[in-house]
């Protein structure tokens, strides 16, 4: 054996006692965020995990996983394992798989501390240890094993070095079955109310940082021993992992203080784990940067995960599914993303996909072996603990294992209960029987007083302070909800502009493409996707805004007189084209007579009946029928209904999904492989714009068959209403009208509109401005609202005035409310039109308060400037607001 080979033995040897490492590490976290009542149970858990599963994995999980495979599937060899001959290199390597799949096992017990019992627990490990992660790491991890044959995973290219999904997934998918199957803490939620959560604090966040300290040492042996030796690359393998941790780190502490102002430690300990869980897949290929940015991406997965268990009311004590689940999907799917393009054997696209694969695979795998195995063990066996033994905490209840501590709390309950007795039997001269000898005297002199105040407290007083104390609560939960009112309504102003406005330049950019792409149709085809896309994000954010607005009561509703036949044919106009798309039949009927006007909100509902026709389009298979029926209920009653019938011949609906079809964000298909893309929104605003226009929305469905979607609404008085008697010939009538062309302004013959565009944005400076010269404009630029003051009064002074003025309301040095208020004072009268991203409700009102002309929002098109051009071009003076399209 030459000198390179006892160096990678030792190093292989030294990483396998590194790996054990960080069971103390893991022990250290769990036990510190865990309450002090469960953290010697936790003890237990972790030291008896890694003696079962390591001497499982001895006996027949080695072989399971690196034995003679069979198809690739599950090995058949090595049971247990024992090393033939003198190969030394055998033996460690056999010692650090060992220590890996202790790892997984320890992994899962973190997500259902302080409720999971502890034999309970001991099968999971059994489960996951000799079976799930041996016969999953067959299939990814065989070759790993001098002269195996690879798996059937690892055989179409998947990649995970050190273990992202082989090892984190795993157990972070078989602690997701495990608190799924056995519930939250008591306490974690609110029963009553869904969104009231409670967070319980671990009782020592300084022993659960060293715990991460160590697991961060542990860790360069989990990566640089996946090595297999002391290579040339274990080096850069080192450096990865630290700028990956350490990058998540930073994420999470520059996230926390820009979203609360203050630091919690348990989010960073997470995002620096979940850095290290998702370099591992790809820490020996990346360059630094590309490892920095995967550290960076993961923590943000991480806290999005964490976010979400919460959300769906799943109770992670530790932040394992997050940090070791999510973290790690992400980790395993970077390797296609970052891998050099040398080492790629396949194209990016086909790697991701063989990742997804992986993942995907080990999420079945291991979720649902744990899931049947849990339930099964159910039918027979408690796997929580009881409400009282999780009450005095599972040290007790499962271990009977006992401290000074909580001999001295026991007592402090019984006096509680009202037994009075002072404190004894522990040792004085302990800390705690200090604690103890002081509390008696404490006592003793609480008893004196509590006597002394009830002879001179009266029932009048005891009144007098509860009432003090409620309306002291109700100041604060007033004071409390109106804060959360208006931080919704700041977050969603700030998140409205800041995607408003790269939107102005990602949708202008792509018109100008697709009018330069001289009729390239691969280039077209790409312009496309990227504006419906771009389209799509918009739409998403005016939804959003909808929601939020009828949500706060912020949302105005009119009631005004228009044609209904009318309206009826522009939605008819609409769809159409869609329908016809997907060779679907699409038609308007009538049930019997119809109103000429209506005194409603035309906007609003066209907003409704297109979101009604246009889901029932777009899960209507090619060749089937939408049809809209509208009748008028009860004609001659004081408050007459119209009702439209949607109904399509699509892929329906069962009962448990119509329950839930008008939640915010929630889809009758709410899985990763639904075939029909939305966010969910549409239903949810459309029920609350037909109860603001008086009436409702309902649905009836019936799964392979079709749905039915019932729309009311209050019309206005009978006594003003006139029908149709033939209102299928009214809409024919309607659809053949010529549409009336409106007159344009008398323009200047030989004078070009002069533009000064404020706009603090260089990419939307760009943009706008050769549009409007495209447009035959002159355009004259200003950064800030400051310099824009000083162009426009100097042209003015010049006898050379500015046709119009284009603000940006949000910019530096002075933003357009300030310009625009600072221009009209110094008595400029002619337009200012405020460009901006602010589309919240008000957001139009206080431009014109600052003394703009008129208002338009981002992102602005090239239809949207040429009006704006052929509407002020020719005029001087404005008194009145000119209305343009928003």
């Amino acid at each position: 054996m030459d000198l390179h080979q006892q160096i990678d033995i030792i190093w292989v040897l030294l990483c396998s006692i590194f790996v054990l490492f960080m069971q103390a590490g893991f022990c250290c976290l769990e036990s510190g965020l865990s309450r002090s009542k469960n953290s010697i149970h936790v003890a237990i858990k972790n030291i008896v995990d890694v003696s079962l599963v390591g001497v499982l994995y001895w006996i027949f999980g080695f072989g399971l996983m690196f034995g003679t495979t069979t198809g690739g599937l599950i090995g058949t060899s090595h049971f247990p394992f024992i090393n033939p001959g003198t190969n030394i290199f055998l033996s460690a390597f056999f010692l650090f798989q060992l220590m890996l799949c202790a790892t997984a096992a320890t992994i899962a017990s973190g997500a259902s501390a302080e409720r999971m019992r502890f034999t309970a627990y001991l099968i999971l490990a059994v489960v996951l240890g000799g079976v799930i992660y041996p016969v999953f790491g067959h299939w990814a991890w065989t070759s790993h094993f001098a002269g195996k044959a690879p798996g059937w995973l690892e055989s179409l290219g998947f990649r995970d070095f050190s273990g992202s999904t082989v090892v984190h997934s795993i157990g972070a998918w078989a602690a997701l079955a495990s608190i799924m199957i056995i519930g939250p803490r008591t306490g974690r939620f609110d029963q009553d109310q869904e969104k009231t959560t409670r967070k319980f604090k671990g009782h020592n966040l300084t022993l659960a940082t060293t715990g991460v300290f160590i697991l961060w040492i542990g860790w360069f042996g989990f990566n640089g021993g996946s090595e297999f030796g002391f290579t040339a690359h274990v080096p850069q393998i080192l450096i990865n992992t630290f700028l990956a941790s350490a990058c998540g780190a930073i994420t999470l502490l520059v996230w926390q203080f820009y979203q609360r102002k203050q630091i919690e430690i348990e989010n960073i300990l997470n995002g620096l784990l979940a850095a290290l869980v998702a370099s591992s897949a790809s820490c020996d290929v990346v360059s630094p940067i590309a490892a920095a940015i995967i550290g960076i991406v993961a923590a943000i997965v991480m806290e999005a995960g964490s976010w979400f268990l919460e959300w769906r009311r799943l109770d992670d004590t530790i932040g394992v599914i997050p940090v070791h689940g999510f973290a790690g999907v992400w980790g395993t799917l970077a390797v296609a993303l970052f891998i050099p393009a040398e080492l790629l054997s396949r194209s990016r696209l086909e790697l991701f996909c063989v990742q997804l694969l992986g993942c995907t695979i080990c999420f079945i795998w291991c979720f649902s072996f744990c899931w049947v195995t849990l339930r099964v063990v159910s039918k027979f066996m408690r796997l929580r603990v009881t409400a009282e033994e999780e009450e005095i905490g599972l040290n007790m209840a499962e271990h009977g294992a006992t401290t000074e501590m909580y001999d001295l709390l026991n007592s402090m309950e019984q006096h509680i209960q009202g037994d009075l007795a002072p404190i004894e039997d522990l040792d004085e001269h302990s800390d705690v029987g200090l604690i103890a000898r002081q509390y008696n005297r404490v006592t003793q002199v609480r008893d004196q007083a509590l006597k002394e105040l009830e002879v001179r407290t009266d029932k009048l007083e005891q009144t007098r302070s509860e009432l003090e104390v409620q309306a002291a609560s109700l100041r604060q939960a007033s004071l409390d909800a109106e804060a959360a009112s208006r931080a919704k309504s700041e977050f969603l102003a700030n998140m409205s502009h800041e995607i408003r406005t790269p939107m102005t330049a990602v949708l202008g950019y792509t018109d100008v493409l697709m009018e330069e792409s001289w009729g390239r149709p691969g280039s077209i085809k790409l312009i496309e996707v990227i504006k419906r896309n771009g389209n799509y994000l918009l739409d998403l954010i005016n939804d959003i805004l909808d929601l939020s607005k009828i949500e706060s009561g912020n949302l105005n509703i009119e009631k005004i007189p228009f044609s209904l036949i009318e309206k009826l044919q522009e939605v008819e106009s609409l769809m159409q084209v869609r329908a016809e798309l997907q060779e679907i039949s699409f038609k308007l009927t009538f049930a019997g007579k119809i109103p000429k006007q209506i005194q409603s909100d035309p906007t609003r509902l066209k907003q409704i009946l297109i979101n009604l026709i246009g889901n029932a389009i777009k899960f209507t298979p090619d060749g089937g029928q939408v049809s809209v029926e509208t009748s008028c209920l009860n004609p001659d009653s004081p408050e007459p209904l119209l009702q439209f019938k949607i109904i399509d011949t699509g892929i329906g609906m069962n009962a448990e999904q119509v329950a839930g079809l008008y939640q915010p964000f929630v889809q009758a298909d709410s899985s990763t492989t639904r075939k029909f893309g939305g966010t969910g929104l549409g239903l949810a605003i459309s029920k609350r714009l037909a109860k603001m226009l008086g009436g409702d929305l309902t649905c009836q469905s019936t799964p392979d068959v079709g749905t039915t979607f019932t729309l009311q609404i209050q019309i206005g008085e009978s006594e003003s209403l006139e029908f149709y008697n033939e209102p299928q010939d009214a809409l024919a009538a309607a659809a053949h009208k010529p549409t009336p062309v409106m007159p344009k302004p008398v323009q200047a013959a030989a004078r070009t509109c002069s533009v000064l565009l404020a706009e603090d944005g260089e990419d939307n400076q760009r943009l706008i401005s050769m549009l409007l010269r495209k447009e035959g404009a002159e355009v004259k630029l200003a950064e800030n609202g400051e310099i824009a003051v000083r162009y426009a009064m100097h042209a003015l002074e010049q006898g050379q005035p500015f046709d119009v003025i284009l603000m940006d309301m949000s910019m530096p040095v002075l933003d357009g409310y300030g310009a625009t208020q600072k221009l009209r004072e110094q008595g400029y009268k002619l337009p200012i039109i405020a460009l901006t991203a602010h589309a919240m409700n008000g957001d139009r009102e206080k431009c014109i308060a600052a003394g703009c002309t008129d208002y338009a929002t981002k992102p602005v098109n090239r239809e949207k400037l040429r009006e704006i051009i052929e509407t002020y071009q020719s005029l001087t003076d404005f008194s009145e607001p000119i209305e343009l399209p928003c």
